[in-house]
């Protein structure tokens, strides 16, 4: 099964996650920052759950699973320990637009892959369910090459986006300053200075002779 490398506003949609273990708490914590509304369907949860839960950060059914707990959800992620019940929440997804199935990565149509987020920038890493193992592994690697001073490096790009798609530079001068922000050393403060602030000269009509 062929999968698309896609980016999902998940915004105040309703996930509801079968299972209350590590797996299930790995998930929520994925879904809980892309802004989704979690329901967690299980008997006990993870210590880590349990706070959320404590806090309203996710919504608790403690309870069996039962068809309609996934009654108008847009993800359904089954992550329990037994097949049986794995089984049951899978033949009651059919209406459920994305559904994942933990462990069987080829049987749903969504999948989690290794993620890195700094800021605007995001990452993501699978090997289709084929080796964790090496997920995790390039993601560590990924992890190192693009620490935590990207953040501000992607804020910047973005604001210089911004005012090059309202300055008077030609279409040719626009894709050149575009190519050149991304070289090495514009990741430098003081380079970031000087280019922001010619581009506001740019952008507000500033005499071309100064």
């Amino acid at each position: 099964m062929a999968f698309a490398p896609l980016m999902v506003q998940l915004e105040n949609r309703r996930a509801v996650i079968i299972g209350g273990g590590k797996v299930a708490c790995k998930r929520a914590r994925t879904l809980i920052e892309s802004g989704a509304q979690v329901t967690v369907v299980s008997p006990h949860l993870t210590s880590e759950l349990s706070v959320m839960a404590e806090d309203s950060v996710v919504a608790w059914k403690k309870k069996l699973f039962q068809p309609k707990d996934i009654k108008g959800a847009y993800i359904v992620v089954i992550a329990t320990n037994n097949e049986l019940v794995n089984e049951q929440v899978w033949q009651s997804s059919s209406r459920v637009p994305l559904v994942n199935v933990t462990g069987e990565a080829e049987r749903g149509n969504l999948q989690f892959p290794g993620h890195i987020k700094r800021g605007r920038l995001s990452i993501a890493v699978s090997t289709g369910g084929a080796s964790p193992k090496l997920a995790s592994r390039m993601k560590e690697e990924l992890e190192q090459k693009y620490d935590h001073t990207y953040e501000d490096y992607v804020d910047f790009l973005y604001t210089c986006r911004l005012y090059i798609k309202r300055s008077r530079l030609s279409s040719e001068e626009k894709q050149e300053t575009l190519k050149q922000l991304v070289e090495e050393d514009y990741r430098e403060e003081a380079k970031q200075h000087i280019m922001l602030e010619w581009l506001k000269h740019k952008t507000e009509g500033g005499d071309d002779d100064e």
